[in-house]
């Protein structure tokens, strides 16, 4: 990740813009005070830069829960940073500006916190999930122009490099999102889908729970493909295949499909591994046999009221909240001034947990730097968390 080390720290002291970049506010963490974040504005998009010592001197680095998309936002701030309070650098990764391929997000790059069915083409839509580098993905795109594509990744080095592949090639059917695919499902409409993709995933041998494959993630699969549409899982892992039709025959009507050593029109770089090394490669296809409903469910992740920050830091919890099916976990508070600042808290599912901050600024209290992605589960979390925050100054 892009970071700088310096010999000292400059806390931007009010708010200012310098070059495109907005340094907004300056968090300090009220149990390490030496730690930090600095609030930045840039090309649209909003992030925090984490500040602390390292090794004799300052580190800035980009905070994680809010890293931006593309990695050259935050080596602009990072950059910026420098010019403007010129601290000794003592290291830096972040001299290469001029050799970055993709300098800014573009519009394929969809925001996954404001992700609107409504807006997808009327064409057919095809999903693949975890696209690696992308030879597949692509593929489809160019070889199917009458086809919507969605490819889901979270690595971002991988993003990135699709990314360039749709500005170079000017393919206009293809979208992506940096999200986890097994909750990007829940937003998508019923009956929706034609083909989901998912090609040689991570086989999490020793960490089963993280695997794509899942009960809760093949219902919600076949909720979005129509009628006739198909859920396609390639791989070289024999286990995952054991494991993957054990979880299909659990559904209550089945039509599946199982090949194996079968050619595809596209190899991943994987697949030519494995094919180098001998390895078998199976493929599964189920297909979805019926209409689903239509949810008409809609969350509202707004808060009330805020009380000041110190009246929240004082109100604390002394451990996370469990329910049976999602947790909250308020883990930190910085402080801007003794009434405003942040509150970083995680809650939502077990497996696959939101990270969030709250950002307590002129009265009011909202997720920074957006609102949770609209599920359930999340829903159910962000209820007990308002209650927290609107019954704080009760207590």
């Amino acid at each position: 990740m892009p970071h700088i080390r310096i010999d000292r720290f400059i806390k931007p002291s009010e708010p200012f813009e310098y070059e495109g970049v907005k340094f907004e506010w300056y968090a300090r963490n009220l149990e390490y005070p030496n730690e930090g974040l600095i609030g930045i504005e840039t090309e649209g998009a909003r992030f925090l830069l984490h500040v602390k010592p390292k090794d004799g001197g300052v580190l800035i680095k980009g905070e994680k829960i809010t890293r931006p998309s593309p990695n050259a936002l935050l080596k602009k701030a990072l950059g910026k940073y420098i010019e403007c309070f010129n601290p000794k650098v003592l290291y830096e990764n972040i001299s290469n500006m001029e050799r970055i391929k993709l300098s800014k997000p573009t519009e394929a790059l969809k925001k996954i916190w404001k992700f609107d069915t409504a807006s997808l083409p009327d064409k057919p839509l095809w999903v693949e999930i975890g696209f690696g580098s992308g030879r597949h993905l692509v593929h489809q795109a160019k070889t199917n122009p009458d086809v919507h594509l969605i490819g889901i990744e979270i690595h971002r080095p991988s993003l990135e490099q699709v990314m360039r592949r749709i500005e170079l090639e000017s393919l206009e059917n293809l979208w992506v999102v940096d999200y986890d695919a097994r909750l990007f499902m829940e937003l998508l409409p019923a009956d929706r889908v034609e083909r989901i993709f998912i090609h040689f995933p991570v086989p999490w041998d020793k960490r089963p729970h993280r695997r794509v494959i899942s009960n809760v993630f093949v219902k919600e699969s076949l909720r979005v493909l129509k009628p006739g549409g198909t859920l396609e899982l390639r791989t070289d892992s024999e286990n995952y295949v054991r494991y993957a039709i054990e979880t299909f025959m659990g559904l209550e009507e089945l039509k599946m499909t199982l090949c194996k050593n079968l050619d595809s029109p596209v190899r991943s770089k994987y697949e030519d591994r494995w094919r180098r090394l001998e390895k078998n490669i199976y493929e599964i296809h189920v297909e979805s046999l019926k209409e689903s409903k239509q949810s008409e469910e809609r969350f509202d992740f707004t808060f009330s009221k805020a009380p000041s920050l110190s009246t929240l830091f004082s109100k604390k919890p002394a451990k996370a909240w469990i329910r049976e099916d999602f947790f909250v976990h308020i883990e930190r508070f910085y402080a801007i001034n003794k009434d405003e600042g942040m509150v970083r808290l995680s809650f939502g599912s077990f497996d696959r947990p939101e990270h969030k901050f709250i950002l307590i600024r002129n009265e009011k209290a909202l997720y920074y730097p957006h609102a949770p992605v609209a599920t359930k589960t999340n829903f159910r979390a962000h209820q007990m968390i308002a209650k927290w925050i609107e019954n704080a100054e009760c207590n």
